[in-house]
């Protein structure tokens, strides 16, 4: 089976059983929410509609509670050599295209996988576009908006708040560099778990904020995003999926559906970016000290909504707030994922760092995973999840007596877990 589609099946069935790891489910009961979803219909990543059966739901989360998300990619291949007609990224395209407008064409929808990439010119037919709107109910009587609810979440880590915001411009050296500060808020505390400053606004900016976060205040049970591309990266929605966090997104254009974090970057441009000479700062790092500062004061201070600091909020029920305290652990989930075709000469490029790979993998498609930011050593995996071998650079391997076998210690999913 394609890795892609093999990732996106775990994706998809993790989405089902979430509710039941996390005990965010609705319903009366775990049975009453077994009932209610194996009465729906579900677009599959196969391009197909399905439903199922509560016992194939209890299975897929009995194998998530022993092998975490690898035990939910599908075990077997019957579909290798078969060319899928629409990738994820360009169902996900179409989707958000009539969401946006209900009225548009499939032939105007068609034109604009084309012109931005998502498929080639000849590839896929008109027809096929026409084809998956009808099997996804994509039509205007369909899209009516629902009414928007304002939310409160009662307990810590019971839903985080992510986002993104311009920060100030640094003048190094003559030089004027952009900045871009991440955070993230609990939402029933308004504790701002982690936030941080950098030159960018890749997926290792929030990689690093999340991981942050959950290594100082635990594992979140919901993170709501908005649909940048960076929130809606594979990366990102198999780390959440693997510490056992369901990732929510904002309706498009719809800010105020998170309000919170939205309204906590407005106080901090009013409270310390307006009122910060920016000139004197040499360094991102001294950015970044200025900003801990300021987090650290707003998260002491009492909030009008709570009548409470966030801190103290937030630590009156920490009792609740599930941590992850062994740091090899938490590195194991939040390695980035990545496939790769063993050279001739026994190598794979990784962020290009090459890497020696032993020789019994030439001309395999590997499994690879690693720390992005930290490309001392990578792992290979096999397609069950199981460590194969531990790789290092090439550039080192000369120069270092490192064991080609270390293991890592397997880890106990069983806390994932319906209380």
């Amino acid at each position: 089976m394609e890795k892609n589609l093999g990732q996106a099946i775990a994706l998809f069935r993790y989405s089902l059983i979430a509710p039941l790891l996390t005990n965010t489910y609705t319903q009366k009961s775990q049975i009453e929410y077994l009932k209610e979803i194996s009465a729906k219909k579900y677009d599959t990543p196969q391009g197909m509609k399905r439903e199922y059966a509560p016992e194939t739901i209890k299975e897929w989360l009995r194998l998530y509670r022993k092998h975490g998300i690898d035990g939910l990619y599908p075990k077997t291949r019957s579909d290798k050599g078969v060319l899928r007609k629409l990738s994820p990224a360009a169902k996900e395209f179409i989707v958000l295209s009539k969401q946006n407008s209900p009225k548009r064409s499939a032939k105007s929808i068609h034109s604009e996988l084309i012109a931005k990439g998502y498929i080639s010119f000849g590839e896929i037919s008109l027809s096929t576009i026409q084809r998956f709107l009808s099997k996804a109910d994509l039509t205007p009587k369909k899209l009516i908006p629902v009414e928007r609810k304002a939310f409160e979440f009662e307990y810590p880590n019971d839903c985080w708040q992510s986002d993104i915001s311009v920060g100030p411009y640094l003048y190094i050296e003559g030089k004027k560099h952009k900045t871009y500060i991440v955070a993230i808020l609990d939402d029933a505390s308004r504790l701002i778990v982690h936030a941080e400053a950098f030159y960018h606004e890749k997926l290792i900016a929030l990689h690093t904020v999340l991981k942050k976060a959950v290594a100082k205040r635990g594992i979140p049970k919901k993170l709501f995003v908005d649909n940048g591309k960076v929130y809606k990266s594979g990366q990102m929605q198999l780390i959440c999926a693997g510490i056992g966090t369901i990732l929510c997104y904002a309706r498009p254009y719809s800010p105020e559906s998170k309000g919170k974090i939205e309204r906590w970057f407005r106080t901090l441009h009013d409270q310390w970016m307006n009122i910060i000479d920016w000139t004197k700062l040499k360094s991102l790092r001294e950015l970044n000290e200025s900003l801990y500062n300021y987090v650290e004061k707003y998260n002491n201070e009492v909030h009008s909504s709570i009548k409470e600091s966030p801190i103290g909020k937030f630590m009156s029920n920490v009792d609740k707030v599930r941590f992850i305290p062994d740091k090899q652990e938490l590195d194991y989930l939040f390695y980035y994922r990545v496939s790769r075709k063993v050279k001739n000469d026994s190598t794979i490029s990784i962020d290009k760092i090459i890497f020696e790979v032993p020789m019994k993998f030439i001309g395999d498609k590997i499994n690879i995973r690693y720390l992005p930011g930290n490309l001392d050593k990578a792992f290979i995996f096999s397609d069950e999840g199981k460590l194969l071998e531990t790789i290092y650079p090439v550039n080192k391997i000369d120069n270092s007596k490192m064991r080609r076998n270390q293991n890592i210690k397997a880890l106990d999913f069983s806390s994932f877990s319906a209380n």
